[in-house]
């Protein structure tokens, strides 16, 4: 519970928050934020990542490229089924990328021609901050628990993260 789970008491009761879906609201709405303002922050990698892509999954490539790119992603062709990743969101780590490439390609695959602009930035922001987010069995200082409650009580939706897990009970 300790290294997961921050546990708080107000005249409300006890508080048992998750501290990785905590940040991933917090996160999502910050990178939604700097999408619109298109200000999100770009590391370039040592060394691209080199991707192997399904049929499928190139052909999603194709589609959302722009909005890849809006998101910090730099992806460029690299032969004949894969692609080099130059760039990638300054708060996902390097070792995620090739991860959360494929999985922002597979999530969208199915239904991409549904999906309108904003659920794909919702899908694609979501995606960013899950990967970005303080992990289960991470420990936290006070001050960074006291850092994450302040800036979930400011959260749009506080309640879940962006894929509709609770971020608390009360």
């Amino acid at each position: 519970v300790q290294e997961s789970y921050i546990v708080a008491v107000n005249a409300e009761g006890l508080w048992i928050v998750d501290q990785h879906a905590a940040h991933e609201r917090v996160l999502f709405n910050r990178h939604l934020r700097l999408r619109i303002e298109r200000k999100v922050e770009a590391q370039r990698l040592l060394m691209p990542i080199v991707v192997e892509l399904k049929p499928d999954q190139q052909v999603v490539l194709q589609t959302i490229v722009e909005e890849l790119a809006a998101n910090g992603f730099e992806v460029e062709p690299f032969g004949q089924r894969t692609v080099a990743v130059k760039t990638a969101p300054a708060e996902v780590a390097a070792e995620n990328v090739e991860k959360l490439m494929v999985e922002i390609l597979d999530m969208l695959g199915e239904e991409r021609q549904a999906l309108s602009l904003e659920v794909l930035r919702n899908r694609i922001a979501a995606s960013i901050s899950c990967h970005a987010a303080i992990k289960v069995n991470m420990p936290l200082e006070k001050s960074k628990m006291d850092w994450l409650l302040q800036e979930l009580s400011k959260a749009d939706c506080p309640m879940t993260c962006p894929h509709g897990r609770p971020t608390v009970l009360r």
